[in-house]
């Protein structure tokens, strides 16, 4: 946390890099009413953000966040974390997801401050390293990037990585290529042997009645469903990989944020919630299952 003062009141607030799923208080020990402002220069849709954060429940389109807070017991309090997270673009136009600079005014009594953080997209658990010395595989084959940190979130190529990132290198073809924003804002790549496929079919809309008339005789009973819906899966698995690939694996199971590589596109899909378990050994299998984007087969 930093430190400061306005008209004479104690302020604390965020470091210069913040993560947006973490806490991130502002804190102003004051007997007056205080108005926060929070903007950044990409952010929201086009600079322009949807906000539903005043008590009204309107929305309200503008290039900035505002809001006032009452002081209580001689101090006034702000979570900008959701914010934070407001600045953000995820959508499949919007490109890789990369740190934004936002921009916080604090005014009291007519009198500001002002400072910036670089908010990343992702969260710290307690106890991890950030942009730590790490191996990644480069799967020559297909699309790759390393993500590192150099006072933003970057996106580079292979031969552009810093010393404390080794490269290793795959020239494997044949499997289910994905990627996915780990925990830590990174872009993540892994290409996954292929297992069974699965396909399940469900009923959806109302069951349609009909009036059926046979050679002779009038039939009750008989009806149509309005829909049919298929999902397929996919089973995945990386074989005896090391436990630092692993680690890195597990984080697909925290990420909202997973694409297939299919016909030199990224098609989002899901991956199957479950419990993945280390076993704590050196070489060990990692598996999946992948969740296609379901289908109306068809409808009546």
């Amino acid at each position: 946390m930093r430190t400061g003062t306005i008209n004479g009141c104690s302020i604390k607030y965020p470091d210069e890099v913040v993560f947006c799923f973490n806490p991130n208080m502002i804190t102003v020990n004051t007997s007056s009413d205080v108005t926060f402002v929070i903007s950044s220069d990409s952010g929201g849709s086009g600079g322009v953000f949807d906000t539903t954060f005043d008590r009204t429940f309107t929305i309200v389109k503008r290039p900035y966040f505002s809001d006032n807070r009452d002081e209580y017991a001689n101090y006034v309090e702000l979570d900008i974390s959701a914010y934070l997270q407001a600045c953000f673009d995820i959508n499949r136009s919007g490109g890789m997801v990369e740190s934004k600079v936002v921009h916080v005014k604090v005014t009291i009594s007519g009198v500001s401050m002002s400072f910036d953080v670089t908010a990343i997209w992702g969260a710290m658990n307690i106890g991890e390293q950030f942009d730590a010395p790490r191996t990644v595989v480069h799967f020559t084959k297909y699309p790759f990037t390393v993500t590192i940190f150099d006072q933003m979130i970057k996106h580079v190529s292979p031969s552009d990585v810093p010393e404390y990132v080794k490269v290793v290198e795959d020239d494997s073809e044949d499997g289910i290529y994905l990627r996915w924003i780990d925990r830590h804002g990174f872009y993540q790549y892994w290409l996954f042997q292929e297992g069974s496929n699965e396909n399940k079919s469900e009923e959806y809309g109302e069951r349609l009645m009909e009036n059926f008339y046979g050679s002779k005789y009038g039939y009750y009973g008989v009806s149509r469903i309005q829909g049919k819906t298929t999902e397929g899966t996919k089973k995945a698995c990386a074989s005896l990989v090391s436990k630092e690939i692993f680690n890195m694996l597990l984080s697909i199971h925290s990420s909202p944020l997973v694409d297939m590589y299919v016909d030199e596109t990224w098609v989002p899909v899901g991956i199957k919630a479950d419990t993945a378990v280390d076993s704590g050994e050196h070489l060990q299998d990692f598996e999946i299952t992948v969740i296609l984007p379901t289908i109306i087969s068809q409808s009546l």
